[in-house]
């Protein structure tokens, strides 16, 4: 089980990262630029987590107008992280995923071409197979959130979470969640570049 935690750090992660460290549990987390929790990039890295790129802005208006606004936001995020960490990580997640189809709105065809060209530059970018729904538009309990997460039974499973100010009912669904797949026999692990990328088909 792969568990990924998208547009953190936030006010919650270091809930997260005591959860996790509870379960003896490892994550990854696809951070942006949040400079109000900016101790938490390395403490991330220093509890034994991943830490990936999920853009500086993360503003589709801004990155997918072309791709080298693409890059630029990426290179600020990379750059961040570093001096933050000392981590030049090279790990990626597109907002919306790589599936997304609100990027046609500002170019048409940008994802078939960054999906090709963040891997020439030697990234890898991980969409996911499963998802707790913690992103739909409506408030969610954590037991929606807990029994939208442990329906998965696929063997490497890629689950799309969020670590945001908005999202604590995600945290308190957080334990339970962990303790189905650790009964299963599901270990969790943070994804590195040989992991299972769970990518989506490109539409646009």
């Amino acid at each position: 089980l792969y568990m990924t935690f998208d547009d953190g750090p936030s006010k919650y992660t270091d809930d997260i990262l005591d959860i996790l460290d509870q379960y003896g549990a490892k994550a990854t987390f696809f951070v942006m630029y949040q400079p109000d929790y900016s101790h938490m990039y390395k403490e991330i890295v220093d509890r034994g987590h991943a830490i990936a790129l999920h853009t500086y802005s993360h503003d589709y208006a801004s990155i997918y107008s072309s791709d080298s606004a693409y890059f630029r936001d990426l290179q600020k995020i990379s750059d961040y992280v570093y001096n933050q960490t000392g981590v030049r990580t090279n790990l990626i997640r597109f907002p919306g995923g790589g599936s997304n189809t609100i990027s046609r709105d500002y170019n048409y065809g940008i994802m078939s071409r960054l999906t090709r060209e963040v891997e020439n530059r030697g990234y890898v970018y991980f969409d996911w197979n499963a998802s707790n729904e913690d992103a739909n538009g409506r408030a969610m309990s954590w037991q929606q959130i807990r029994d939208a997460a442990i329906g998965y039974r696929q063997q490497e499973i890629v689950m799309l979470m969020h670590d945001t100010n908005a999202k604590y009912t995600t945290v308190q669904a957080l334990p339970s969640i962990i303790e189905h797949y650790q009964a299963r026999g599901y270990h969790c692990l943070a994804l590195t570049e040989d992991s299972e990328t769970a990518h989506h088909g490109v539409n646009n």
